[in-house]
């Protein structure tokens, strides 16, 4: 069983009632659903800089245009935006994240609104990098901090990164910094730096390119295999 370290970020799933065709997600991703389209929400307050859900939809558009997909995947999945964003522009969609609140919720929302193309996994990256699956695009958006030292402590940037090279022809990283605060804050004890993770892209991915993030503290990175 995983061990989950911290309740859900969610604020409100608000249904609207029996025959309502949106239902409006609040928390750490913030959007409106319907059967067939989503709207990215910009976060409503200051907080979570790194995570603006419009801002960050709109460089999501940017990737599938240039990658164009069949297959995608999101590691770290959360409420599941991204997943749901380009299982509406027909791609076949799947969501991984350890914490089973998430992966509820997003079964909740695609079968109340009896969504396709979507799948939900409650795992982590040791399980999840075992199976067969393989994905046109993986994301990786503000996760290997915690996977490096808290929710799985790998302690191995090679091997995490490599965990993520064998899943993906595409990945596309958000990687907070070891000056991020929470960044840090996760891994002060550790060798965890970004010239260690960009040592590690360049071992393992064949072209790389890094972008700006939402905050200077998190860069992107398109990693091609």
């Amino acid at each position: 069983m995983l061990q989950t370290l911290e309740r859900a970020d969610i604020e409100s799933i608000n249904f609207g009632g029996f025959d309502s065709p949106v239902i409006e997600v609040r928390g750490y991703q913030n959007y409106d659903l319907t059967a067939d389209t989503i709207t990215a929400i910009a976060n409503p307050t200051s907080l979570r800089p790194w995570t603006d859900t419009k801002i960050k939809s709109e460089l999501f558009q940017t990737i599938l245009d240039t990658v164009q997909p069949k297959t995608y995947s999101d590691f770290g999945s959360n409420l599941g935006y991204y997943v749901f964003h380009a299982a509406m522009q027909g791609i076949s969609s799947t969501g991984v994240d350890y914490n089973k609140e998430y992966t509820h919720v997003c079964q909740c929302l695609t079968s109340r609104l009896d969504i396709g193309q979507t799948t939900w996994f409650h795992s982590n990256l040791q399980q999840w990098s075992r199976s067969a699956s393989r994905y046109d695009l993986v994301t990786v958006f503000n996760v290997i901090h915690h996977l490096y030292n808290r929710t799985e402590e790998y302690r191995n940037m090679d091997k995490l990164v490599s965990g993520f090279r064998n899943k993906g022809t595409v990945v596309l990283f958000e990687f907070p910094t070891e000056r991020d605060k929470k960044g840090y804050k996760w891994t002060m004890d550790t060798d965890y730096t970004q010239e260690l993770f960009e040592e590690m892209i360049e071992k393992h991915f064949s072209e790389w390119v890094m972008m700006p993030g939402q905050t200077t503290e998190r860069p992107y990175y398109l990693c091609y295999a």
